[in-house]
């Protein structure tokens, strides 16, 4: 009896081990198709749940007015073009602030023959909900020949965490002008 069980535990163990060796040998592709099967049907419903979790919220940047005149004769128009803002967190999850970006077009009423006109967005402020003022952190000057219109390469602000943007001042040529800022 004991030499039966004996026999009867080797004789399983063998087949067991027999047969996951040659699984591995015969079945690499059966055991690939059927993982990648099962990957396939799986992760579609997880990437779309996990995906929205993942992505940074973004917003709509909106101006209103959209433009502005500036300078001690109104030659300057400036319309600010809306862009995005986005909240930006560490890997942790913890709210670092918000990235806010548009663009300005900047057009130079004078009559040909007249003065350039150039704008320096490192002048205007972001007055934000806590009624405190930041300058820029990225964006260059533009500058419009007489008749002409300028679009400014991307104009940045870096919020900090907890807080909204309410008004942008522009200031160019001792003149001001303030416009409201809301996130849709």
């Amino acid at each position: 009896m004991k030499k039966t069980f004996l026999l009867s535990v080797i004789a399983a163990s063998m087949m067991l081990f027999g047969c996951k060796s040659k699984d591995k040998d015969k079945g690499s592709v059966d055991s690939t198709v059927s993982v990648t099967s099962s990957t396939s049907v799986t992760p579609a419903p997880a990437e779309s749940s996990t995906s929205p979790a993942n992505e940074p919220k973004s917003y709509t940047v909106v101006f209103a007015p959209d433009s502005a005149l500036l300078g001690k004769s109104k030659e300057a128009s400036i319309k600010l073009i809306s862009g995005t803002a986005t909240e930006l967190a560490d890997p942790d999850g913890k709210a670092q602030g918000m990235e806010l970006t548009f663009k300005i077009s900047l057009t130079n009423k004078n009559k040909i023959g007249g003065n350039n006109i150039g704008v320096s967005p490192s002048e205007f402020r972001l007055v934000l909900d806590n009624n405190t003022s930041i300058s820029q952190t990225n964006g260059s000057y533009v500058s419009a020949e007489p008749e002409s219109t300028k679009e400014s390469e991307n104009i940045t602000y870096r919020l900090p965490a907890g807080s909204k943007p309410k008004t942008l001042n522009l200031f160019n040529d001792e003149t001001r002008a303030s416009v409201s800022v809301s996130l849709k």
